[in-house]
């Protein structure tokens, strides 16, 4: 989907970071190459062989006959083709789910990834502005899971640390939400505040914070994030199809609605 460059809004991460390019099998050409060629030859033995017992007009009309059904032939190979690398260009809306947060049903017909970071100013402009209408509008089709990228400075780990040892607990949304509305407060007295605030078990809270119980979760969850082609945060993938950038919510809901109608669901935000 082409976007205006002025719509994307993404909090870059190093130079350095460099992708790896994920090839997907497809048909190999040879395969329908030899199809071609096979068709072909039978067309032109069945003039050889039938051009000794016809007359002029009769040849011409086996002729005609013959290269309507080499044309069906050819046709048919092409479109088996097209519709094999349809099915193997889909993407996978479950790749890239992992065992992290998420809201609405398990097998919901769309899946929203998000990476992001804690510190990310336009993560917290989606939270502000997208998250919450678009879950009241799609919520009953939509998973929408929640990864870590969090590169951007040196409390961004142990912030989604935190908010990991919250998940623990059955807190994490609301952390979430607490970390966007104060990122200027982000830091271990915050987050002891916030696991008092939600009734958390404060011992095992704190153990889990001393021991960076999930250093390890939110370091796979920036990598994967990385390998998947996420270079800034926020970064979002709907139904495998990547999306970077704090883009406006009409861009969720046209992404979505064209899910929902490839998924033959018939439903309409605006009704």
């Amino acid at each position: 989907m082409t976007r205006d460059d002025k719509d994307i809004h993404v909090d870059n991460q190093s130079d350095s970071a460099k992708g790896q390019t994920q090839i997907r099998e497809t048909s190999t050409p040879r395969k329908l190459l030899s199809y071609v060629v096979v068709a072909v030859a039978c067309y032109l033995l069945g003039l050889v062989i039938g051009s000794g017992s016809l007359n002029p007009a009769e040849e011409a009309a086996a002729v005609t006959v013959d290269e309507a059904q080499l044309r069906a032939v050819i046709l048919s190979v092409l479109e088996e083709r097209d519709l094999a690398a349809a099915e193997d260009a889909a993407p996978d809306r479950f790749a890239l789910v992992d065992d992290d947060p998420y809201l609405g049903d398990e097998d919901a017909p769309v899946v929203i990834v998000e990476f992001s970071d804690f510190f990310c100013s336009y993560c917290k402009r989606h939270f502000d502005l997208t998250f919450a209408p678009l879950l009241e509008n799609y919520g009953e089709y939509i998973r929408y899971v929640y990864r870590d990228f969090a590169r951007l400075t040196p409390e961004s780990a142990p912030a989604a640390e935190a908010a990991q040892c919250a998940f623990e607990q059955g807190k994490f949304w609301e952390f979430r939400a607490d970390f966007f509305s104060n990122q200027e407060a982000l830091g271990r007295e915050f987050y002891l505040t916030t696991a008092s605030k939600h009734e958390l078990d404060i011992e095992a809270y704190t153990a889990c914070l001393d021991e960076r119980r999930y250093l390890d979760e939110v370091e796979i969850d920036g990598l994967d994030g990385q390998l998947a082609g996420v270079r800034g945060t926020p970064g979002f993938f709907i139904n495998g199809q990547i999306l970077s950038g704090a883009q406006p919510y009409n861009i969720f809901e046209r992404m979505t609605q064209r899910e929902l109608d490839m998924a033959g669901i018939d439903y309409s935000a605006s009704g």
